[in-house]
């Protein structure tokens, strides 16, 4: 289900995301009635599609919302008559969008905060559709933006944090060499970290430069180029074994596409997946030749596919649900996670069935596991008031901690390919504020 509870201004309904275990993964707005508490589905979003963050207007008569994708990046504001009929689409930028809408007290625009120029700020756009305008004002970032009843003021959340991506080096497969040091520390969020074959460089997504792109850097932290200057939302960036070449997701639309680019330069090229669906999370087979990613359309769960680099059709690997595959080191198997269940499974390539071999990675954590040959290096997060970095052997289906986060981690963990080193995000600092902006027209 989706986030966001509002009451209309009569105080007779209250709208709410609601979500059915049948349709999932899909959410609706809904009115529960206070006269006999019954509830009437007031939008139909597509499959696949989530309605939340509703909003009522001043005298009642409309309700503002969001509508996502699953995967979260491609969000655009929309409003619907109280009384039912079709949502009416407001924006058509295809990007986050962090907290529910506020409207103006006159009822007339609509106020939300949206990372459609670079960094997360806040735009107003009129009711009845438009062009997205800044609002004047507000410094820095912006979130949850409110608007009191008296319609002078707007306050709204700040957050200022940094995320930094950290090394870990192993004595062994069971214990660390010594405490991790930071590797990547210059500004700007980072995710989904990847070491490069050599180990000599990294490649993570970062919006240092407003909107999310493939970054990479040598390990020193040294030498940092721009990998990708799409506009847009582009990550999980995974090195092909040579080390010539980072596949990553990127979201033009609604829907996420694979693409190629080589570490020297040059456009990045769009790899032909599914035509429809939201293709994501890609991985490499160890020969280099083929590329994993998952892939769903409408409200079908996430399944992974195979496709060659050099082109040809995708081979549907998985029918029970299935992303971030990787291939075992003798290829034998494939590992993955389920975005819906959580858990990290394995299937034969020649065929068979699935088994589970991990419970504790949680469907939100699917990029916080690493792949051994012996075991799987992952993030645990409910046995101690702190994340730790565990090992599971498969040897004796036993884990074993590694080590302890000082602080909150963020997204993504990942081994270089000796398996002497985990590259991990944790977060430097991180500080939050409620903003007031006075005499707000």
């Amino acid at each position: 289900m989706g986030t966001g509870l509002a009451w209309s201004p009569d105080g007779k309904f209250l709208a709410f995301p609601e979500a059915s275990a049948v349709d999932s993964p899909r959410s609706w707005i809904s009115l529960l009635s206070f006269a006999d508490y019954s509830t009437r589905r007031l939008t139909l979003p597509p499959g696949g599609s989530l309605d939340h963050a509703p909003k009522f207007s001043p005298d009642g008569s409309q309700v503002a919302f969001v509508r996502s994708t699953v995967a979260g990046v491609c969000n655009d504001v929309y409003v619907v008559a109280a009384a039912g009929g079709e949502a009416r689409r407001l924006t058509f930028d295809h990007r986050p969008i962090v907290g529910p809408p506020a409207w103006t007290v006159d009822g007339r625009e609509i106020v939300f905060s949206s990372t459609r120029g670079g960094p997360e700020s806040l735009w107003r756009i009129w009711a009845s559709g438009g062009v997205p305008r800044p609002v004047a004002g507000p410094m820095g970032e912006g979130g949850w933006p409110s608007i009191p009843p008296k319609g002078d003021q707007l306050v709204y959340h700040q957050v200022v944090a940094k995320f930094n991506i950290w090394r870990l080096d192993l004595k062994d497969q069971k214990h660390h060499q010594r405490p991790p040091s930071v590797l990547i520390s210059e500004k700007g969020d980072k995710m989904r970290p990847d070491l490069s074959p050599d180990g000599k460089k990294i490649a993570f997504e970062s919006n240092r430069l407003g909107f999310w792109d493939i970054w990479t850097c040598a390990t020193d932290g040294s030498t940092c180029d721009q990998l990708t200057s799409l506009h847009g939302t582009a990550g999980r960036a995974r090195w092909s074994p040579n080390g010539r070449y980072v596949a990553f997701e990127f979201h033009p639309k609604e829907l996420s596409e694979i693409y190629v680019v080589e570490v020297g330069g040059g456009v990045p090229r769009l790899l032909p997946t599914i035509p429809g669906a939201d293709n994501l999370s890609p991985t490499w087979s160890p020969d280099g030749k083929s590329i994993y990613f998952a892939s769903k359309r409408g409200s079908e769960p996430f399944q992974l596919w195979k496709m060659p680099v050099q082109g040809g059709p995708p081979t549907k690997l998985t029918k029970n649900g299935g992303i971030s595959g990787v291939e075992s080191f003798d290829g034998r198997f494939l590992y993955y996670s389920k975005y819906e269940a959580g858990g990290v499974w394995r299937m034969p390539l020649a065929g068979g069935e699935e088994t589970q071999v991990l419970e504790e990675v949680r469907g939100g954590s699917w990029p916080n596991w690493a792949l051994t040959t012996n075991g799987i290096y992952f993030l645990r997060f409910d046995k101690s008031p702190h994340a730790t970095i565990q090992f599971l052997d498969f040897a004796t289906r036993k884990t074993i901690p590694i080590w302890t986060l000082e602080k909150e981690p963020g997204w993504g963990l990942a081994l270089s390919r000796d398996g002497k080193s985990i590259v991990y995000v944790q977060d430097e600092f991180a500080e939050s504020n409620i903003m007031l902006v006075e005499n707000f027209r």
